[in-house]
């Protein structure tokens, strides 16, 4: 095995040695500083039982692997040991346990139960940190169904430029219609500015058109 992985085999105080031993039935276990394991059997099924279980205490788990069906050890105040393969268990936290608040692990958990969970972290010393959680359905997704907006997302609309734009010239079209007739073609002649000039011309045509109709009515009115 791995020459770090060693102590797994031995565990504190060789609590764990002693274990395997008693579960396999063989005869003992040595073990090297270079990771040679050694293991002393009367038969060949009893030796094969105990390889088992040191091979899955030393395997070398990744981050991020899922592994189903597995037995809740034990209960403890702050979550529960799973063991994920015969012999090695993780801490599957109680905030990993559930994916609303939980007070107490044996509210929804028992010894014996099977759970599901993901491998989240390995620290320092080679303990496991699993997830329940992970694996269930989140429950915030089925609230990104609601057709219903939020506050927040009514204010992420409207700082988001493109929607806001958008939103603001559809209620400019529905409040004023007549923009759409404002915008005509017109002929280039109309298209030409008005000056100050045109203004005093026709301001001085109705000026002389308005002097020349009152001496026409006084010529008429001295003729008769």
């Amino acid at each position: 095995v791995r020459p770090d992985k060693v102590n797994l085999i031995i565990g504190s105080g060789g609590k764990k040695v002693k274990s395997i031993i008693e579960q396999s039935g063989i005869e003992a276990i040595d073990t090297e500083d270079d990771g040679t394991v050694k293991i002393f059997a009367k038969d060949l099924a009893s030796l094969e039982k105990s390889k088992a279980i040191i091979s899955n205490l030393t395997m070398v788990p990744n981050i991020g692997d899922i592994y189903r069906n597995c037995e809740i050890k034990s209960i403890v105040p702050y979550g529960v040991f799973v063991e994920i393969a015969p012999g090695r268990e993780g801490l599957c936290h109680i905030s990993e346990l559930s994916s609303g608040w939980l007070a107490k692990a044996e509210d929804a958990f028992k010894v014996g139960d099977h759970i599901d969970v993901k491998l989240k972290e390995i620290n320092e010393k080679g303990q496991l940190r699993l997830s329940h959680r992970a694996l269930l359905p989140d429950a915030d997704l089925d609230n990104s169904n609601s057709t219903d907006k939020s506050p927040l997302e009514e204010v992420s609309s409207l700082t988001n430029p493109g929607l806001f734009e958008s939103k603001r010239s559809s209620e400019d079209n529905s409040v004023l219609p007549s923009k759409k007739f404002i915008r005509r073609a017109v002929s280039p002649s109309q298209e030409k500015p008005v000056t100050n000039k045109d203004k005093i011309k026709k301001s001085s045509n109705k000026v002389i058109s308005s002097v020349s109709r009152k001496d026409k009515s006084s010529l008429v009115g001295e003729e008769a």
